[in-house]
């Protein structure tokens, strides 16, 4: 088997796991001015805010846990970001070689909890 071969079986085999974790959550965007996105999802059918990863340095600093969920807000169009507890009245994202942030956003809510990429 060719690398391209093996590459492209690994490559669809993995999508296909992470597709199908997936698709067995329902999830919704919400939208919030100024709240921490756990906060925000709590509040609705959609209890569970959707994790994206951890920040070892900030996690490290505070020492708990600091996770990034997925938000989105309005910046030159619409943008996928992040909200993380100790800046929980943000969502950041990045465009060309800045970071930005808005205060009016949408938090991505799930039915069922998920654990953070690590």
């Amino acid at each position: 088997m060719s690398i391209v071969r093996l590459s492209l079986v690994i490559f669809f085999g993995t999508l296909g796991l992470g597709i199908s974790s997936v698709a067995t959550a329902d999830i919704v965007w919400i939208e919030t001015i100024r709240q921490a996105c756990p906060a925000v999802c709590q509040k609705t059918d959609y209890k569970f805010a959707v994790p994206a990863g951890t920040n070892p340095r900030a996690t490290k600093a505070r020492g708990t846990t600091q996770v990034y969920y997925v938000c989105a807000t309005h910046f030159s169009g619409w943008r996928v970001g992040f909200n993380i507890e100790y800046a929980q009245r943000r969502c950041y994202t990045g465009f060309r070689t800045s970071e930005n942030y808005g205060e009016n956003y949408y938090c991505l809510c799930s039915d069922k909890p998920m654990e953070p990429i690590k």
